[in-house]
């Protein structure tokens, strides 16, 4: 909820100097069309419910404005602290610090600022009492305010309804009744417009009317308002957002008539004006319809007198200035802290092997003379079951993650930390669960290493941020000497298992990958200035753990950097390798496979879908253009187990996949032959070197080996 919070009032933040520039913008263009104000206002709803588009390198208004975060002790971050690297000290940033070395050619990093920057420090203040209680106050006011208006805004919507109910229908979209006194526009599928008993006899006025209020349903007007409303509500704390509603709905209003009025004369105006002074009323506060007479009748007569449509290069300019504005505040670009960030990152990618210069200590840690306490994403024992830790923690700040047999899996202050409650007592560790992406772990319980003992998995997504995404593996544990400790997995150890697989070979024919000494995959054609920049293909930005039956997988999708793409670009390329757990925190890679992302992807999505009875959709989406697959019979569902198909066969554009299945109740395995064509698809320019998820299209019937 934390999490939720600093995201609304970072876009509330922005959104204020937004409107601080639109009413400027009104000012300046008072007589001209308000097309272009209603855009903005629609921006303006956008910029304060959605999060912000990243942009990368390219700097943007929003990418300016200081953070307003409060963190989980409640204190206020970014501009409020006094260290530059305060506003990265949430899970986002903290998450990168499983891509920095240790050392690095420039040298060891010690002590300095960038170091800080990755491991969070400097900027966390302490968690406390007083201070976590200040971050609850705000959030109770905040729900408390938000519930309040919900409930005004809920009453006057069952208000409207009630008005309505004895409505009777005089043509397609028109219902009349004599509980209401000007017309107006209800939002619904479809909406319908509401007109007072009476006025269907006023045949000159009902035409204006009911165009208006049909212009409101083309241009979506009633439904908008009703997204104004929820932005309102998730805002109420923000004067200027209170202001924005009230002046949209005016210039919703303003541009209403403008299109209802294109092209008519002045006496047709006058006319129209006429109706509006006839059914004037006041503001309809927070009903969802839209009324014909509100909205400051006296200016928008004016407007519909003196309205001057601009010429079409104005109008060009005015449009691409707001195409400009939107973007600027729609999207974030890194800041200065996040860029050093990435360009750590990218030179660490860029490293086949990490530097092993460093002495351990018995524990299996690293260990350097002159250095602070390493990040939890370096270490491979994170906690150990120290007896004083249990009575320190709150129990009221301990959430249930997950729970299994023998184990339970806490979340301690909305996920900062972690517990496991193992059959001898409480594991703590200083370890995120969740992030602002709030995906929630999983966990399964099971003897891994053989050792007579049941361990518990568990499997966290908080790394993650520019051009990355990492799933991080951890295993509580009883060593040999009786004692508790919650292993995980580093980097370290399987990126130097996954590059010793792979090699990047440049050719005639593009760059290709060389998996265990042999071309695997298409050529893929890359940029001549990327390959002067040493374009490569590096394991360790998209890792993906997840579990199968009984049974722990990593998936690597191989990512192709240069010197001057720091992002990386998405290459198709796949390792996937099975892990076993050979007890008190090692591991055994059994297998690594190669595997082409857009095969993958087909089969997971396609085949269960097919072997479930799905035949139509799968027929519509999922198979070569000529290909039809018949039923395949009785619908079950399964579980796919491996996918295998020879590497050095998918640069010709087809091969057979062989896809280890277990049906639902049974406890045999089945095997699947799923013919494979790669075609050509909207997304490609020039070539299959051109890495496509969806490519590959199944090519023939499906046929089950038992």
């Amino acid at each position: 909820m934390i999490l939720f919070f600093n995201q609304l009032l970072q876009n509330s933040l922005t959104a204020v100097i937004l409107i601080l520039a639109i009413l400027l913008f009104r000012k300046l263009t008072g007589d001209l069309s308000k097309l272009y104000v209603h855009i903005l206002w629609i921006i303006t709803m956008l910029v304060l419910v959605l999060p912000p588009i990243p942009s990368g390198p390219l700097q943007t208004a929003r990418s300016l404005l200081p953070k307003t975060e409060f963190g989980a002790s409640g204190k206020q971050s970014g501009a409020a602290q006094e260290t530059e690297t305060g506003i990265l000290a949430g899970a986002e940033i903290q998450n990168i610090s499983a891509e920095m070395p240790k050392n690095s050619e420039s040298g060891t990093l010690g002590a300095a600022p960038e170091e800080r920057l990755y491991r969070g420090e400097g900027s966390q203040a302490p968690s406390g009492l007083f201070n976590l209680s200040i971050a609850e106050i705000f959030l109770a006011l905040w729900g408390l305010g938000a519930i309040t208006l919900a409930i005004i805004m809920l009453t006057e919507w069952l208000r409207l309804k009630k008005k309505v109910k004895s409505a009777v229908r005089i043509r397609r979209d028109v219902w009349s009744t004599a509980q209401i006194s000007t017309p107006f526009v209800m939002p619904g599928l479809p909406s319908r417009i509401y007109i007072p008993q009476g006025l269907d006899k006023e045949a000159d006025q009902l035409e204006d009317i009911l165009k208006h209020e049909r212009r409101h349903i083309r241009n979506r007007d009633p439904w908008i308002k009703c997204f104004t409303a929820l932005v309102l509500l998730l805002h109420w704390f923000n004067p200027f957002v209170w202001l924005a509603y009230r002046l949209m709905n005016r210039d919703m209003e303003m541009y209403c008539d403008e299109c209802v009025l294109r092209g008519k004369g002045i006496e047709e105006k006058k006319h129209y004006a006429q109706t509006l002074l006839n059914y004037a009323c006041k503001s309809s506060g927070f009903s969802p319809a839209v009324y014909f007479g509100e909205s400051n009748t006296k200016k928008r007569i004016w407007h519909i007198l003196n309205t001057k449509r601009p010429r079409a290069a104005v109008s060009l300019f005015l449009l691409l200035m707001i195409s400009g504005c939107g973007m600027s505040f729609l999207a974030a670009g890194e800041t200065e802290p996040e860029k050093a960030v990435a360009d750590m990152t990218k030179d660490v990618l860029l490293t086949e092997t990490l530097s092993d210069t460093d002495t351990a200590d018995g524990n299996g840690n690293h260990a350097e003379s002159g250095e602070e306490e390493k990040h939890w994403s370096e270490k491979r024992i994170v906690s150990s079951d120290r007896k004083d830790v249990e009575s320190g923690l709150d129990k009221n700040e301990m959430n249930i993650m997950g729970e299994t047999e023998h184990f339970t899996l806490y979340g301690i202050r909305e996920g900062e930390e972690m517990a496991v409650q193992t059959p001898d007592g409480l594991v703590y560790a200083e370890v995120p669960l969740i992030s602002n992406y709030e995906v929630e772990p999983q966990i399964m319980e099971q003897d891994f290493d053989g050792d007579g003992r049941e361990e518990l998995a568990v499997i966290t997504y908080v790394l993650h941020g520019t051009g990355m995404s990492i799933r991080s593996l951890f295993m509580a544990d009883k060593d040999a000497a009786g004692t508790w400790n919650i292993y995980h997995l580093p980097e370290e150890d399987y990126i130097q298992e996954l590059t010793s697989h792979f090699t990047t070979q440049y050719t005639e024919e593009g760059v290709k990958l060389i998996f265990n000494g042999a071309p695997a995959g298409a050529a893929e054609q890359v940029e001549q200035e990327q390959l002067d920049n040493e374009y490569a293909y590096y394991a360790g930005s998209q890792i993906n753990f997840r579990f199968t039956e009984e049974k722990i997988y990593l998936r690597a999708d191989l990512v192709g950097y240069s010197n001057i793409n720091q992002a990386g670009s998405y290459t198709g390329h796949q390792l996937e390798a099975n892990l076993y757990y050979l007890g008190e925190g090692k591991w055994q890679f059994l297998t690594v496979n190669y595997a082409d992302a857009g095969i993958t992807e087909l089969i997971e999505y396609a085949v269960p879908q097919y072997i479930a009875g799905n035949t139509s959709e799968v027929n519509e989406r999922y198979t070569a253009p000529g290909t039809q697959l018949s039923d395949f019979g009785e619908p079950q569902e399964i579980t796919i187990l491996s996918i295998i198909y020879p590497p050095e066969e998918l640069a010709g554009g087809e091969t057979e996949a062989y896809v280890t299945i277990r049906r639902a109740g049974e406890d045999a395995l089945d095997y699947l032959h799923v013919p494979l064509k790669r075609v050509r698809t909207e997304n490609e320019e020039s070539g299959w070197g051109i890495a496509d998820r969806f490519g590959w299209r199944i090519a023939g019937e499906i046929y089950m080996e038992r």
